[in-house]
């Protein structure tokens, strides 16, 4: 039986209401409720006859400084617009969770500005939180009571992971089926390409928001007709690398990507690539480099592919995996590449504060088969989680830090 009987979940796209939709079915005595921060999803969600609410802009007192936050520092959100955003999602949660009698608040990535709104709501109210995102390897799922990556729990007491008991001999047999695999056929989920369907989706996108804010809305996006600019293919070209090559492999982030905005110090890819150059030049190595496949900013690759005659690296779309396994060393911010580098038995170094950098190869294998919750993140056939697996993800929200007086609150980690 789950502890949790009222849950309240905030959704921005229809692959996060599948995992939820699946997550419900697993426990049918508790019910979940849905909070969209768009009005796309929130349509979506009431022709699937789902119980969501979607909040107005407000201001409230109170309202912390979000010029740094992820929504305005990647242009989704003005700095003024987050704050209304911020202060409509803050102020439903305190008006409705009495009557409503929410006793988990659930918060796919905790990034956006109304998370985090909801998530101060929630901590004033004594209620928990449980965030969660893509676990990458192998398709499972991250959940932490206190954030993301290097906003987790986990990243600030990595000593969790010393309390579990990995099956090590378990471990090694699936890191050389999952290597083996990959090297084979390496698809990465979140994928999408630039197509006419990404052109009409965005532009259909661009038109919900003009809607969201005539209407004062909590958008998490407003987006003008100067995105679609940015979908004109790169003319970018890649290099076959010679035989032999000794090299060192830095795989791109999404430009936008929290990793690079909020857990890389210098917050730009370009300046990541230019550090990555740097420290491949002090090894004596020429750098190889590979777009990620979900990279919708076709500006961003047009301005790296017109660096590489000055800094001198190569760029690649071969298999990752294989890319990994002839490099000498990786360079990354916070990829999962680096746990797969590290997989791999690849030498690492991160350019940004990330929660592998804390690994052995004991902590590698409880993180992997104990921590993330092993259910797939995408799947789109509807089965519902598995028992054991529905209860390992509510019950997260109950984690607790083994140093409870070193440790961030939830209101104090960053945004």
């Amino acid at each position: 039986m789950t502890p949790y009987t009222r849950i309240l979940v905030s959704i921005s796209n229809p692959e996060d209401y599948r995992l939820f939709r699946r997550l419900g079915d697993a426990v049918p005595e508790a019910r979940i409720d849905y909070i969209a921060n768009n009005l796309a999803i929130y349509l979506y969600l009431r022709v699937k006859r789902e119980r969501v609410f979607y909040p107005r802009r407000k201001r409230v007192d109170g309202t912390p400084s979000l010029r740094d936050g992820f929504s305005v520092r990647t242009g989704r959100l003005s700095e003024a617009t987050a704050e209304v955003v911020y202060g409509g999602y803050r102020a439903f949660f305190e008006t409705h969770v009495g009557a409503e009698r929410w006793d988990l608040m659930v918060l796919p990535s905790g990034r956006l500005a109304g998370q985090h709104g909801l998530a101060d709501a929630a901590r004033v109210a004594g209620v928990p939180t449980l965030y969660t995102g893509y676990g990458n390897v192998d398709n499972r799922i991250f959940a932490d009571p206190q954030g993301t990556d290097r906003q987790s729990l986990l990243f600030n007491d990595p000593a969790i992971l010393d309390a579990l008991d990995p099956d090590l001999d378990g471990f090694e047999a699936w890191r050389a089926r999952y290597v083996a695999s990959r090297k084979v056929s390496h698809v990465v989920a979140q994928a999408k390409g630039v197509g006419l369907k990404t052109r009409v989706l965005k532009f259909v996108q661009i038109l919900f928001c003009q809607a969201e804010r005539a209407l004062g809305l909590c958008s998490e996006n407003e987006y003008g007709l100067s995105e679609l600019r940015k979908l004109e293919p790169a003319k970018i070209e890649f290099d076959a690398l010679p035989d032999g090559l000794r090299y060192a492999f830095f795989p791109l982030q999404v430009s936008t990507d929290a990793q690079v905005i909020l857990n890389y110090h210098k917050g730009d890819l370009i300046e990541a690539l230019r550090e990555a150059v740097a420290f491949a030049t002090s090894r004596g190595l020429p750098l190889v480099i590979k777009p990620h496949p979900a990279e919708l900013n076709q500006k961003v690759l047009d301005e790296i592919h017109a660096l590489k005659p000055a800094l001198g690296f190569h760029i690649s779309d071969g298999n990752t995996f294989r890319l990994i396994d002839g490099a000498e060393v990786v360079v990354t911010i916070n990829s999962t590449v680096g746990l797969e580098a590290m997989l791999m038995d690849r030498e690492v170094h991160f350019l940004g504060q990330t929660l592998y950098a804390a690994f052995d190869r004991r902590r590698m294998a409880a993180y992997v088969s104990r921590y993330l919750i092993d259910e797939p993140y995408f799947a789109s056939d509807g089965r519902p989680f598995s028992d054991a697996g529905a209860q390992a993800l509510l019950a997260r929200a109950q984690m607790r830090p083994t140093r409870p007086a070193s440790v961030p609150t939830a209101a104090a980690a960053p945004v």
